[in-house]
């Protein structure tokens, strides 16, 4: 049995309390329209959401769908869950108005595949906000970080540690407009966009 979905929110609970709420709570009650948060996980990131006016949330894990429930029927905003694959969206193109991959990437099997098919379903000019931790510019850190991922994702459900996040964000096709860099790099806070259909 895969125990990382019961033993995510405990372990994580600290970090969310003295951290990572702050972030989600400066970025996320922004974000408008029909949002598509994707590794909804727990459901942490749904009690942000104000202006949006629905949100669709994929989660493929059934245990961790289940933990998001209570979050769900509690927030300000109607919020589907599907147990959807993040490579393999099962929506129309331009359906999306807005994006939230909050500590997803870090855990799929491809992420640039994964960044397209969410540009794919998302319309010219959607806002995204990104909540990735990257591999780390020093180069002591990161060949630490590299060393150490074999064995951290086996444990931790796939996790890597050392992923170029940003740079697949950038060439997914989605334009970064902010950035915010915590633990010498480790987490980036990322606000993006989609550029505007070009015009005939």
């Amino acid at each position: 049995m895969n125990m990382f979905p019961l033993l995510y929110t405990p372990v994580m609970q600290p970090v969310e309390k003295q951290f990572l709420s702050a972030l989600r709570q400066k970025h996320i009650p922004s974000l408008s329209g029909h949002v598509l948060e994707t590794g909804s996980g727990p459901g942490a990131n749904f009690p942000y959401y104000r202006a949006a006016a629905k949100v669709t949330a994929i989660e493929p894990n059934d245990r961790m769908r289940k933990q998001s429930i209570p979050a769900q029927l509690h927030a300000r905003v109607p919020i589907r869950t599907l147990g959807s694959s993040a490579e393999r969206l099962p929506f129309e193109d331009n359906t999306f108005d807005s994006l939230v991959c909050t500590l997803v990437l870090c855990s799929v099997e491809d992420p640039l595949q994964v960044l397209q098919e969410l540009k794919r379903v998302c319309k010219p000019g959607a806002a995204a906000y990104f909540l990735e931790h990257v591999q780390m510019s020093h180069p002591a850190a990161a060949q630490l970080q590299h060393s150490i991922t074999p064995v951290w994702k086996h444990f931790c459900d796939g996790c890597h540690l050392d992923r170029p996040t940003r740079s697949y964000i950038e060439q997914a096709g989605w334009s970064i407009t902010g950035t915010d860099s915590y633990f010498q790099g480790f987490l980036l806070s990322m606000q993006a966009v989609l550029p505007p259909a070009p015009s005939s």
